[in-house]
């Protein structure tokens, strides 16, 4: 048991939300979905909760995407941001422009990661949550 949820439910919850946040933060065209405040967040939590429990109090539903979206989230920014200086970088090399410049400009982008980090994604979980319990409930 893991913060009192199923061990394996909560592996398999933090392995979807940070497969997700990859296939969103690097692929191109599924890449504008970043571009709705809260949008991924929400539905992640609610699909967390309602494929892999089957809990319908609000509170435990919350506390389950909530806590396994910003541990996949935290393990995604690990990735991503060194990834961009680096991809940054390739980029710059790759069409002449100055390399520096472009790691910087990748990487101060995805540094801005941090600030949705730290106050749009919890906000988007709890309420993933809270939907994903009012939906088990149904």
């Amino acid at each position: 048991m893991v913060l009192g949820f199923d061990d394996e439910a909560f592996k398999k919850s933090v392995a979807t939300i940070f497969v997700a946040l990859l296939v969103t933060g690097f692929v191109p065209v599924v890449n504008l979905v970043r571009y709705v405040p809260l949008f991924k967040e929400v539905l992640l939590g609610a699909l967390v909760v309602v494929a892999f429990t089957s809990i319908t109090d609000a509170e435990s539903a919350i506390k389950f995407a909530l806590v396994t979206g910003m541990l996949a989230a935290v393990a995604f920014n690990v990735v991503y941001i060194p990834a961009s200086f680096v991809l940054g970088g390739v980029m710059g090399a790759a069409t002449g422009a100055d390399v520096g410049l472009m790691m910087f400009a990748r990487g101060f982008g995805a540094l801005m990661n941090v600030f949705g980090l730290l106050f749009m994604s919890p906000v988007g979980y709890i309420l993933g949550g809270a939907l994903g319990s009012v939906l088990n409930a149904e």
